[in-house]
């Protein structure tokens, strides 16, 4: 496995990877897949043989907030340790900042993600004596 900070992507690769996770959301508009990965402030990417298997998009200002937008593994290569390894390397990076965000689905189709999650050290907002508000569209 190979991991790589590089933001050179070809779009159309990222978008195999959001369509086979199916985030539709993302890939009805691919132009934004540009702007999206080279305004992040941080990026890296997974690959196997040549082929993108993961990866992770951090937001913010990089000194006193981060916000884990995506992580992405392919389907088939899920529950492999791609994604925790991903992971493990944002948390070294963002270990200076006082705040670390990331945001799941609560269904219980994905109570795996979250036990992940709170395996690295991640709680819900409340038990940190804090809210989250947020606009989804």
């Amino acid at each position: 496995m190979d991991f790589s900070r590089s933001r050179d992507i070809d779009p159309a690769t990222l978008i195999r990877l959001y369509d086979a996770v199916g985030w539709s959301s993302y890939t009805r508009n691919p132009a934004d897949f540009g702007p999206m990965i080279r305004n992040a402030w941080l990026v890296i990417s997974a690959w196997e043989a040549g082929e993108l298997v993961g990866l992770v998009r951090v937001v913010g200002d990089g000194v006193t907030v981060a916000y884990i937008q995506d992580l992405v593994v392919a389907p088939e290569r899920q529950r492999e340790g791609i994604g925790r390894s991903l992971l493990d390397m944002v948390l070294e990076e963002t270990a200076h900042i006082r705040q670390t965000y990331i945001t799941t689905d609560d269904a219980a189709w994905n109570q795996h993600v979250v036990e992940l999650y709170r395996s690295l050290g991640f709680r819900p907002t409340p038990e940190l004596g804090g809210t989250t508000l947020a606009i989804w569209r």
